[in-house]
Parts: C-alpha cells; sequence; structure tokens
C-alpha cells in the first residue's frame, strides 16, 4: 500500500517537470505597424453597424424628400456697370477714390435691402398671398372694425410685417457670376409662375430704385451747387481787390511770369545754384589738396603718396639701387679709394641729390596748390552769401503778391468748376439712362428646385456608408472585449489554444455540450481536436494530464469546452476523468443526465469514499464523471482539504487525463485553490463579450498562486469576422469532399 502510495506521489511529482508556465511568449510584437487590413477586419467585424446605419440614413432621407413640398426656382440675370458720378468731384483739388470691390458690393446689399423687398411684395401683392401669409394668420391679423380699438403696429408698414419681409428675403438669393459685371437672382416659391414673377419684379424694381436714386441725388447736388456757387463769386470779387491793393501801396507794377517766378528771381536762382554748385567742386578739391598737403607734413615725406607715385622720383631711386646695388658687389673686389670706386660714389651722391631735389619741388607745388585752393573757397563763399541776401530781399517783396494772386487763381477755378457742374447737373436730371440692365429675364421653371431626389438619394448612401463606418471605428474604439487571437496575444500575452467556432443551430443548443461526440465531422468538433493536439504536444510527449477549466466570468462556455475538450481526448484511446469542481452552479450532471446525490461534495465531507458510487460511467466509452453534488456551504474550505489531494493522486493513476471544470475566477477563490493540483490551466474567454481587463485581471490572480496556464481558448467566434477565419471553411470543404469519396 505504501509503494502505491509512493508511485502516486512520483507521478504527482513529474507535474512539475513539465515546460508549461505561464507567461508564454507573444507571437506578436508590440511594436508591430498597423496594417490595412486591420481596418478592414474591424468593418468586416461591425459590418452590421455600417449596415444599420446605412439603411436609417437612407429611408430617412427618402421619407423626408419624397414627403417635401416641391419648390421652384427662377433667376433674372441683370447686368451692372460701374458708375462713377463726378457732380462734386474735382479732379485737381481732391481725388475721390471708388474702389470696385465696394461699389458692387453696395448693389449686391442694396438687393437684397428691406425697402427693395417692400416694394416687390408691394407690387405683386404677396401680403395676401396664401403661400406667404397664411388664411389662419390673416385671420388673426384682421383689423377690428371699430375705429377706438384699431391701434396702429409701428413694425408693419402699409400692412406689410417685419415677418413677412424677413420670409421673402430668405427665399431670395443673389449669386455674382466670378469674373463679371453680372449678377444672377434668384427666387423660390412653390409655385413655378409665382418664382419667375417675382424675380422680373426684383429686377424691375431694382432698375427703378436705381434711377430714383440719380434723379433724387442730382436734384440734391444742384441745389447745393447753386448755394455754393453764390459764395464763390464773393470770395473770387474779395480776392482780386485784395491783389490789386497790394501791388499799388508796394509799387509792384510789372511783374513778368514764368511759372509763378519772376525773371530776376530766376536769374538770381539760376547764379546763385551755379555759384553753390561751384563752391562745391572748390571745397571738395580743397579738402583733397589739404589731405595731401598733410600728408607731406608728416615725419617721414618719403612715405608720401604723391612722392611715391611720382614717376621721375621712382626712377631715380630704381636707378639709385641699381647704383648701390653694383657698388656693393664691387667693394668685394676693390677699395673705396680705388678711383673707380670713388667715381661710382659720386655718381651715386649726384642721383641722391636729385632725388632730394625733386622731393622738395614735388612738396612745395603741394602746398601752393592747397594755398590756391584755399583762397578760391573763400572768394566763392563770399559770393554766395552775397547772393543768398539780395535773394531773400527779392523774396519778402514778392511773397505776399504771389500768396494773393494764388488765391485768386484757386478762387476762379473753383467757381468755373462750381458753374461747370451746374450745367452738367441741369443736364442729368432730364436724363433717365441707367447703368444697370436685365439681361436674361426669368423663365417658366420646368422642373422643381428642390427636393433633388437623385441626389439626395445618393448623398445620403455617401453620408449613411461613411457615418456608418465612422460608428464601427466608434465603436470598435470603446469595445474592450477580447474578440481575436491577435487581442490574447497582444492585449494579455497569452498564447491563444484554439477557436471554437459559434454555434448557429439554436434549437438545439444542448448538443453543442456534447458536439465532438454527436457531430464529429462539424467545425466545432475539428477545433476540439485541434486543441487536443495542441495539448498533448505541448511538453514534447509530456502533455499535462491534469487539466483545469475555467474563465473570467460566469456564461463563457467553460462547462461546454471541458466536456468537448474530454471527448476529443478520448479519441486517443485513453481514459478520461471529468470533474465538476463548480459546486455552486454544477452542471454536468444535467449535461449526461447522471444522478447529483452523490459527487464531490459528498466525498470531501467525508460521506462517501471513491468506491461507493462516486465516479459515473458516461455513455461514451473511456469518459467517466464525477459530478458536483449538493451544493455546500463551504465549497472553498472542502477544495482545500487533504482528500481533495488524495482524490487527485487516486485519479491520477487510474486515468490518463483529469479534466477539471471550475466556477469563474473573479470574485471565487475555488479555481485558484484547484490550480494548485492541476499541472495546467486552459483559460476561456468568449469572444465579443468577456472584458480585457476582466481576462486581465484573471491572469494576475492565477500568477499570483504560480498557477500554469497553457493558454487561451477564444470561444463563440464568428468566423467571417476575423483575419483567417476562411481558413476554418477548409476544413468543411475538405470532409464534404472525403465523406463523399468515402460512400462512393
Amino acid at each position: 500500500m505504501k509503494e502505491n502510495s509512493r508511485e502516486k506521489d512520483k507521478a504527482l511529482d513529474k507535474r512539475q517537470q513539465y515546460p508549461v508556465t505561464s507567461p508564454q511568449p507573444s507571437y506578436y510584437s508590440p511594436d508591430e505597424e498597423v496594417h490595412l487590413r486591420d481596418y478592414l477586419q474591424v468593418l468586416i467585424r461591425r459590418k452590421w453597424v455600417v449596415i444599420t446605419f446605412l439603411v436609417v440614413v437612407v429611408t430617412t432621407v427618402i421619407i423626408g424628400t419624397f414627403m417635401m413640398s416641391p419648390q421652384y426656382k427662377a433667376t433674372v440675370t441683370i447686368k451692372i456697370d460701374k458708375e462713377n458720378p463726378n457732380i462734386l468731384a474735382f479732379k485737381d483739388v481732391v481725388g475721390v477714390e471708388r474702389v470696385e470691390e465696394d461699389y458692387y458690393q453696395t448693389q449686391y446689399k442694396i438687393l437684397k435691402s428691406r425697402n427693395l423687398a417692400k416694394r416687390v411684395i408691394r407690387s405683386q401683392r404677396l401680403n395676401t398671398n396664401p403661400e406667404f401669409v397664411p388664411a389662419e394668420k390673416k385671420k388673426e391679423d384682421k383689423p377690428d372694425n371699430n375705429p377706438l380699438l384699431k391701434q396702429d403696429n409701428p413694425l408693419e408698414d402699409d400692412g406689410i410685417s417685419s415677418d413677412l419681409i424677413d420670409s421673402f428675403l430668405a427665399r431670395m438669393d443673389v449669386d455674382p457670376v466670378p469674373k463679371s459685371r453680372l449678377v444672377n437672382v434668384s427666387f423660390i416659391s412653390h409655385d413655378p409662375e409665382l418664382s419667375a414673377s417675382i424675380a422680373n419684379a426684383i429686377g424691375d424694381a431694382y432698375i427703378g430704385f436705381n434711377l430714383e436714386s440719380k434723379v433724387e441725388a442730382t436734384y440734391q447736388a444742384r441745389i447745393w451747387l447753386e448755394k455754393q456757387l453764390e459764395d464763390m463769386k464773393a470770395k473770387v470779387e474779395q480776392s482780386e481787390e485784395k491783389l490789386n491793393k497790394y501791388a499799388e501801396r508796394n509799387k509792384i507794377i510789372f511783374l513778368k511770369e514764368k511759372e509763378g517766378e519772376s525773371d530776376s528771381e530766376n536769374i538770381i536762382m539760376k547764379k546763385l545754384s551755379e555759384l553753390s554748385t561751384n563752391l562745391t567742386v572748390v571745397t571738395a578739391d580743397r579738402i583733397g589738396k589739404e589731405a595731401l598737403y598733410r600728408e607731406t607734413l608728416s615725419a617721414d615725406p618719403e612715405s608720401s603718396s604723391i612722392v611715391i607715385n611720382n614717376s621721375l622720383i621712382m626712377s631715380l631711386k630704381k636707378e639709385f639701387a641699381l647704383l648701390e646695388s653694383e657698388y656693393n658687389e664691387q667693394l668685394k673686389i676693390y677699395k673705396p679709394d680705388y678711383p673707380k670706386m670713388v667715381k661710382l660714389r659720386e655718381h651715386i651722391d649726384q642721383i641722391k641729390k636729385k632725388i632730394d631735389h625733386e622731393m622738395e619741388k614735388v612738396i612745395s607745388s603741394i602746398k601752393a596748390d592747397y594755398e590756391v585752393a584755399v583762397q578760391r573757397e573763400k572768394r566763392l563763399d563770399a559770393e554766395v552769401e552775397s547772393l543768398k541776401k539780395e535773394a531773400l530781399n527779392l523774396n519778402q517783396r514778392a511773397i505776399q503778391y504771389q500768396i494773393l494772386k494764388r488765391e485768386v487763381d484757386t478762387t476762379k477755378e473753383l467757381y468755373n468748376g462750381l458753374l461747370q457742374r451746374l450745367k452738367e447737373a441741369g443736364v442729368s436730371a432730364t436724363l433717365t439712362a441707367s447703368n444697370i440692365q436685365i439681361l436674361d429675364r426669368a423663365e417658366f421653371p420646368q422642373k422643381p428646385f428642390k427636393p433633388r431626389k437623385s441626389l439626395n438619394i445618393i448623398l445620403s448612401m455617401i453620408i449613411g456608408i461613411l457615418g456608418g463606418i465612422g460608428m464601427a471605428f466608434f465603436i470598435e474604439y470603446f469595445d474592450n472585449t477580447i474578440k481575436t487571437p491577435e487581442d490574447i496575444e497582444k492585449k494579455i500575452y497569452l498564447p491563444s489554444l484554439g477557436l471554437i467556432p459559434h454555434y448557429t443551430d439554436n434549437k438545439n443548443i444542448h448538443a453543442l455540450e456534447y458536439i465532438t461526440h454527436s457531430d464529429g465531422q462539424s467545425p466545432i468538433s475539428e477545433s476540439y481536436r485541434s486543441i487536443k493536439t495542441f495539448l498533448l504536444l505541448s511538453a514534447g510527449g509530456s502533455p499535462p494530464r491534469v487539466i483545469m477549466v475555467t474563465s473570467a466570468e460566469r456564461d463563457e462556455g467553460k462547462t461546454t469546452i471541458s466536456t468537448n475538450t474530454a471527448i476529443a481526448l478520448i479519441r486517443s484511446n485513453v481514459k478520461v476523468v471529468i470533474i465538476d469542481a463548480d459546486m455552486r452552479r454544477p452542471r454536468l450532471h444535467r449535461i449526461f443526465g447522471l444522478d447529483n446525490d452523490i459527487g464531490l461534495s459528498t466525498f470531501l465531507s467525508g460521506n462517501v469514499e471513491l468506491g461507493d458510487g462516486m465516479i459515473k460511467v458516461s455513455e461514451i466509452p473511456n469518459l467517466d464523471i464525477i459530478v458536483a453534488g449538493h451544493t455546500p456551504p463551504n465549497p472553498a474550505e472542502l477544495l482545500s482539504s487533504y482528500r481533495f489531494r488524495d482524490l487527485i493522486q487516486d485519479l491520477y493513476s487510474r486515468y490518463n487525463f483529469i479534466v477539471i471544470d471550475t466556477p469563474p475566477t473573479l470574485g471565487i477563490s475555488d479555481p485558484l485553490i484547484v490550480s494548485q493540483h492541476a499541472d495546467g490551466v486552459i483559460l476561456v474567454v468568449r469572444c465579443g463579450k468577456t472584458p480585457k481587463e476582466a481576462v486581465q485581471e484573471t491572469r494576475r490572480l492565477l500568477d499570483n498562486v504560480n498557477a500554469k496556464i497553457l493558454g487561451v481558448i477564444l470561444n463563440s467566434v464568428n468566423l467571417s469576422d476575423i483575419r483567417f477565419g476562411h481558413y476554418y471553411n477548409y476544413y468543411r470543404y475538405y470532409y464534404k469532399s472525403y465523406y463523399s469519396n468515402e460512400k462512393k
């Protein structure tokens, strides 16, 4: 008996040798770039959001478009030529610059003005039109026949309310034609004939308003010009009288004018200008010669630029240098008192004297030039000062005369200009020509302007698609659930053991709990076989034998995965037992139709032993079941007892694999206790339901108790929503072809 117990302990110790640990390395780098396929995958996964948004938008727009009353738009084209009124524009006095852009913007504002709108409303009698004034409002606004109760409304002008004007302007559109002097004025109405009539009335009213403005401006300008002309005539007479008195008092008999100046004044100023120019030249010459003279007065005259640049001195110095060189060469052969050397020395001294004599001549010449320049400058300066006094004296006598003369000329010029403008104003008053004309009158619109059904539908489809895509990415951004194997490996950092496709047969949902046995050809069964293969090959020939299955939250399919994983394992001709350790909400006895009176809780509480019918044989060969039993008040304490460890040891020697179904990990300590007796833990996550934070917290709890997490099974996956879901369709094609050939 002791030897058997030692073999069990030794077998349990072998579980520690399995290279299955947590965390597993991720297959995806955290720095992996987002590919366009990832965005496409989001749209595929959220396709119903896009479709629903598109259908809602298109349906709403179609209903709204067909319920709208048709609106007709008529357009009149008006040509506006630029006009520069010159009634008071005196170009030689003041220049009034009119910016073309400001002029046309002003005309556009006039077209949209309330004054022009009132004119059109009166001419077309729109204040009685049911489209603009509904019958209910006309009845409410009907004035009382009692004159004592009648009150004037300051907001109404001849029965035209402010609301009516606002409604009229809202239907009106002024659209300038770019790079032209044309403007399109449009009006929208439910009646096509009325829209054309009002558009033409706007053009006519605008031309009439322009003509009235011109006549009124001309009339006001003529009155002002007549008054100004009388005042200007009196000023001319007064200025001429002042000029004559001043000439008589100062004895100015004749003053010949040439461009406003006298001949004598011109001669003096011309002579003064010439002398000033000469003085400038002489001064510059004196400054240059003074600089040369100062340079010669320096300690070394030979270094002066005028001496250095003298060609005669330069040639003498060159000859002197050659003779000196020759003399020094001859000293190597002859003595200084040798006749030839004496003669050469005399020649050198003569050259030296010539150089000194020439330098003295140059310096004397520079000094003489400087003194002459100084005298010339003083003489010209005295003449300039004399002419300045004479010119000032002449200007003093003529300046007042010129002032009075200019005043007379200016006053006469203004008088003549006003007289000419007065005549022009008289002629303008008789003209009715306008710089505005209607180029194209509004025509009867054949088609409604709004609603544009085709355009609305196309735009609704575009907006629906774009909005649906935006909504899909918006929902995807806030969706923190696990949806793909990439989410498991990138966000949870655990390997993915496999995918369980979503089961679509809602009428026979119980068949999913052991579909691996009932329908071995289904893709779901193949998924479980792939999971079995991963478990068998996970440790190089020594797979984990005690496997715990848990989840983060409830209703994630852990019991179904436990059952089908166990069924997939028995396909390898091994014995498997399933333990229902979820004593709080047991389900295995319902799946296999077993009695739940004797089970794990009764064994752990010491009421029964392992051989007392606790292990139940299922209808599936090599698959035994240990149900949970009645729900105890303390499941965690029972699982922590030594009897649970003894149970695992005993089953370890009897079965090849032990699958333990446990409750969800979050909020319940049972899975953490059971994980200490398991070779590996399988974590079940429901696709699109389990939050990422819940799975991360579950992993943290299992890591804290050193549980060996084998990986994650992603349950209830819609294969069309994942990137490589089309590979799972290969199984259907493969098995369909295989079994059809087998039947043949």
